[in-house]
């Protein structure tokens, strides 16, 4: 394909747990992934030279943004491949969320190289590009194919799970930058610790229609809400506003609530006028699609 549009989209976190530093400097998790329908909207135009441009930026350089990395990853490896693409992004991801929305954009640019070289977008092409994925980053490997999905070790081993998950999610972006590696090292982890039965949880919960709050935990939350206190201010006013369950998306900052109805959430969302909030759906897979 020459020309085409990819639509690389975010995810939450379903409790978040940080289980032991790995000797390789990354650490073990054990988390629920869940993608959303919040999404990116990569244009893509098969070129003789790699071109990528991200409306609004999102480093200085473009040539820094994990886009041309995986870009240039892809060429690298196949370097019988020769063609390259001018790739626009236009971000509607909050930028250091904990949405995912930088590593989505990498999984897109590896499928949308992939395309552009003549490869159709199938499950052959995602396992083909699957041990490229983490070498751009731990959570890239989900989103070649996002949907619910039980992910652990770096966020290499993903686990999908035949749930439909049937709540509405609110999502709250105050507009912090939490940065990943810092919030890790503010954890505090020395050794391994068991994780929680987060599958067994998550069909219990869909079973009853209900979700209790210390079903599910993020690990980051304990470090991540002493720098940054309103981010418990509005976990608190989430559930204030008959949220069944709240919490933060992975390292931050965004936060969000689950309802049984859009318009409990619309409701809900009126308590947040003075910052960003969108109102979300699971994704039905397969989602990356042009």
């Amino acid at each position: 394909m020459n020309s085409f549009v990819l639509r690389p989209c975010a995810k939450i976190n379903l409790g978040l747990e940080v289980l032991q530093k790995r000797p390789d400097g990354f650490h073990d998790i054990r988390s629920i992934f869940i993608g959303i329908d919040l999404h990116d909207i990569m244009e893509v135009t098969a070129a003789a030279v790699l071109d990528v441009d991200c409306i609004p930026p999102v480093t200085d350089l473009p040539t820094d943004n994990l886009v041309s990395r995986a870009c240039r990853l892809y060429a690298e490896t196949f370097p019988n491949e020769n063609r390259a693409a001018k790739i626009t992004v236009h971000k509607r991801i909050p930028t250091g969320g904990g949405l995912g929305g930088g590593s989505s954009d990498a999984a897109a640019a590896l499928v949308a190289m992939a395309m552009v070289n003549g490869h159709s977008l199938n499950d052959s092409l995602l396992r083909r590009l699957q041990p490229l994925t983490l070498q751009l980053g731990s959570d890239v490997p989900f989103f070649l194919h996002p949907r619910v999905a039980l992910v652990e070790g770096r966020g290499e081993r993903i686990t999908p799970l035949p749930f439909t998950f049937p709540w509405i999610i609110l999502l709250v972006c105050p507009g912090l930058h939490i940065n990943t590696a810092h919030a890790y090292s503010t954890l505090g982890i020395a050794g391994g610790k068991p994780g929680s039965n987060l599958v067994d949880k998550l069909r219990n919960a869909i079973d009853i229609q209900e979700i209790k709050q210390d079903d599910f935990t993020n690990d980051f939350e304990r470090s991540v809400f002493l720098q940054h206190p309103v981010l418990a201010d509005i976990k608190r006013t989430l559930i204030d506003n008959h949220a069944i369950y709240a919490s933060m998306s992975g390292s931050g900052s965004t936060m969000f609530g689950l309802y049984t109805s859009v318009e409990n959430a619309t409701m809900a969302q009126s308590a947040f006028t003075s910052m960003d909030t969108y109102i979300c759906h699971p994704v039905q897979a397969p989602f990356l699609r042009p």
